[in-house]
Order: structure tokens, then sequence, then C-alpha cells
């Protein structure tokens, strides 16, 4: 008798186990489902939104970026050695319309308008004068890197809204440098656009080249922590839109930094550049093909083409590429290429430079 109360109790523990794991498995599949559908609900947005790979890397291009729209990524030529002293003039307005993808607009903080900023450049030894004029309602100030002063460090010296700044120093050393706003909360500053390219050329020039100045960042739009555009000179897909256009044989110099806090990797398809880091020598340290920059790194990268056709140039970090970190080099034969007409959209920096 008492070994079928046994039996029985041990049949009814066994099904009441394997109900209970029957309804904790669905209970469990209920669980993740409902976890997949809030991460879709939620991050569903960064998928590509252009579908990257497939509109863009194989099918050449759909130009639905007018090209008056397109940041101009010649820099300013080496300035004159004769002149000492370069001034610029930098205004800061806020709630800037700014199209961050071809159909996507953001309010953004920007230097003279435009993200990212104007490309200013000088000489080693010569002296940078660069008046800040405060047109937002914020306190803003422009922080220069390289070697300057304590008070000329824009850290301490806040402009107010409605308020003028003008900071001096001695260009030193020459290369690569970035400028950006470092009011607090310093990363809302430089994410929504104040930020920008500082070249400053040694004594003697570099050998002449056709010269490209590209700006790498980022944008999170709904500010959740996730960028939803990466950028070439703060607009996604504009080169790929409208290709940078170059000749067989045409040497290149391409300024390249990095000013969003993820790492980047500047990568050129089908050829190989020679690398100088932070642009402060006169030669490569390396001859390669692919490049890792953290926040607020920069290099120079040397190289031309010995064959016509497409070319992509991209980060190497594919999300980063399929959401707008890409373009094309469109390689002419030299007696095919027309001349590439300038836009419209180049940044203005100010009378004197």
């Amino acid at each position: 008798m008492w070994k079928g109360i046994l039996g029985l109790g041990v049949l009814t523990a066994v099904v009441a186990v394997a109900l209970f794991r029957w309804g904790g498995a669905h209970a469990g599949v209920r669980a993740a489902l409902e976890v997949a559908q809030d991460a879709e609900h939620r991050f569903g947005h960064h998928r590509p939104p252009t579908k990257g790979s497939e509109t863009y890397q194989y099918a050449y291009p759909a130009r639905r970026l007018p090209a008056e729209a397109v940041y101009d990524p010649t820099p300013p030529p080496p300035p004159p050695r004769d002149r000492r002293v370069h001034e610029y003039e930098l205004v800061i307005t806020e709630d800037v319309v700014h199209e961050v993808a071809p159909g996507v607009h953001m309010p953004a903080w920007a230097f003279n308008g435009t993200v990212p900023g104007p490309v200013l450049r000088g000489r080693e030894g010569d002296l940078m004068r660069i008046k800040l004029i405060n047109r937002g309602k914020l306190p803003h100030t422009i922080h220069f890197h390289g070697i300057h002063p304590a008070e000329m460090d824009g850290v301490f010296e806040l402009v107010p809204p409605g308020g003028e700044f003008t900071y001096e120093f001695v260009a030193r050393p020459y290369g690569v440098f970035p400028y950006h706003c470092h009011s607090m909360p310093t990363n809302q500053h430089i994410h929504n656009g104040l930020y920008g390219m500082m070249i400053i050329d040694p004594r003697e020039d570099r050998p002449p080249m056709r010269e490209l100045a590209m700006v790498m960042s980022a944008f999170d739009l709904d500010r959740d922590g996730e960028a939803d555009f990466y950028a070439w000179n703060g607009k996604a897909f504009q080169y790929a839109d409208h290709p940078i256009e170059l000749t067989v044989g045409e040497k290149v110099r391409m300024y390249v930094m990095n000013i969003f806090e993820e790492p980047m990797a500047p990568h050129i398809h089908g050829n190989m550049f020679h690398l100088i880091r932070s642009g402060t020598s006169l030669k490569p340290q390396e001859l390669t093909d692919v490049l890792t920059l953290g926040i607020a790194e920069r290099a120079i990268l040397e190289f031309q083409y010995d064959s016509p056709g497409p070319y992509m140039f991209q980060c190497h970090l594919t999300e980063h590429m399929e959401l707008g970190l890409m373009g094309w080099f469109q390689v002419k034969p030299k007696a095919d290429r027309a001349a590439q007409p300038a836009s419209h959209a180049h940044p203005a920096a100010g009378a004197g430079n």
C-alpha cells in the first residue's frame, strides 16, 4: 500500500515538474519574444536607413544629395611664407538646420554655419589670430590642439551669449589639429557640430599635391547613446552621391581626422597610402591601406591611383560604412577628366587668413 502511494506521489511529482518546465519554457519564450520586440521597437531605426551596401557598394551612385549641399573637401591653400599673421573669424550659431543624410535634418550648432567648421590654415612660427563671436544662447569656447599659452586654451575663458573673444598664439608645431568647443557638457557641444580641422604647414612647403581635408564624425539624433549616422565632413553618403574626381597619376594628400568618441579606420580601396601620423613629420612612417584613429587623432595619407575607375574610400568598421562613412574616388584617365566644379557649400572662415 505504501509502495503504491509512494509511486503515485513520485508520478505526480514528475508530472508537476514536467508541467512546470513546460510552462516555464513557454514563459521564457514569451519573455524572449517580448525582449526582441522591444529591441526592434527601440533600436530598429539603427539599421542602415539606405541599406548601405545594397544601395551604394555595388550600385553606383543615386545623386540624392544636391551638389550645392556637398561639403567641399578642398582645404585652403598653404599661406604665403611672407604672411606672418593669419586671421580668422568664427561665428557660433545654434539650431542651424543641417542635412546630416539625404532627406534627414537636425538642429546643429555650428562654426560659420557648417558642420564641420571651416578648415583653418597657418604656418609654423606665424601668429594665429582667431576671433570667436558667440551668437548662441549658451556660453561657448574654442579649444585648439597644439602648443599655446594657458589663457588661450579655450577651457576657462567662457564666451557668453553675445560675447566675443580673440585667441592669439604662435602656430607650433606643424601638423594637423582639431579645434572644438570646450564648454560643459563638452560631449554635447562637440556632438552638436562645434568642431573643425586646423592645418599648420611647415616653414618649407611640402611637395605640391591635390589636397583633401576629411573629418570623420557621427550623429546620435535621438540621444540614445548610439550613432544613427556616420559621415565624412558632416554628411552621410555625400561623396557616394557625388564622388571625388581624381586623375590617373595625380598625387593626393588627404588630411584625415576623427572627432567622434569611437575608433575610426580610414581605408582606401585598390591602393596603398604613405602614412604621416599627426602630420608632424615630413617623411612617411609606413606604407599601408588602413589606419585606426581614436578620438581627436589625425593623420596625412598620401597616394596616387595608376588605373581609372571608381574606388571606394570608407571607414573599415562596417557599421560605420553602412551608416554613411563611405564614398567614391572617381579616377579618370588623364585625357578625359573634366574640371571638377567647386561646391557652393565650401565654408567661409573670415576675411583675412
